[in-house]
């Protein structure tokens, strides 16, 4: 499977290196993470880990994106999703431990913080699932993540720059319908979670 990474700008860069120069407590990762990665600058690959290098590093960069629930309750779907920044993994001896995030917004410096927990940690399961299925080591695809925040929903997302078919791979924990780690149609996933952000959006506005 071919990782299509677009280039990171200089200043998403610069983020990332002024955070992981900044002492913070981080927790142990868990001991079922595998995911490979390389250590080594903030635009490394994901595929050629050393994990007996010490010290956190910044591996597999992605962009991230987000959908407004009045989008997917519009069955707007991904095509609707907007670029809000970039993320990359961190490493520490081969196991990642953490991710930073840093946002872009409109009119504004960018915004760097270093996030942990269950969607950080479950990118790594995420990856492995979907570099197991036939079709998609055959495939040319970028690499995203996906944020609806309405519904407190995140899900890697392999964009299929051939033009045939966008995956969507929710991350853990998934909403009520939605089945962690299971690559979906991208298509499939958004009409599944229709309903959900219609209800949300009608409850919110009442």
């Amino acid at each position: 499977m071919v990782l299509r990474v677009p280039e990171t700008p200089e200043h998403a860069r610069e983020a990332v290196r002024a955070v992981l120069a900044t002492p913070r407590r981080r927790t142990a990762p868990p001991p079922d993470s595998a995911f490979a990665g390389p250590s080594g600058s903030p635009d490394a690959e994901a595929d050629d880990a050393d994990p007996d290098v010490p010290g956190p590093t910044a591996v597999c960069p992605h962009r991230m994106f987000e959908i407004d629930l009045a989008d997917l309750a519009a069955g707007r779907g991904v095509e609707a999703a907007r670029p809000v920044g970039w993320r990359w993994l961190i490493h520490e001896r081969g196991r990642t431990v953490g991710a930073v995030e840093v946002a872009e917004p409109v009119g504004g410096p960018p915004l760097a913080r270093f996030t942990e927990g269950p969607f950080t940690t479950g990118t790594d399961a995420a990856v492995a699932t979907v570099r197991s299925l036939p079709h998609v080591e055959r495939g040319y695809y970028e690499l995203r993540l996906l944020h609806i925040p309405g519904l407190y929903t995140v899900a890697l997302w392999l964009a299929d720059l051939a033009g045939w078919q966008d995956l969507l791979v929710p991350l853990a924990p998934a909403p009520p319908g939605v089945q962690p780690l299971r690559p979906y149609p991208a298509a499939e996933l958004a009409h599944t979670l229709v309903a959900r952000g219609a209800h949300v959006l009608t409850t919110t506005q009442a």
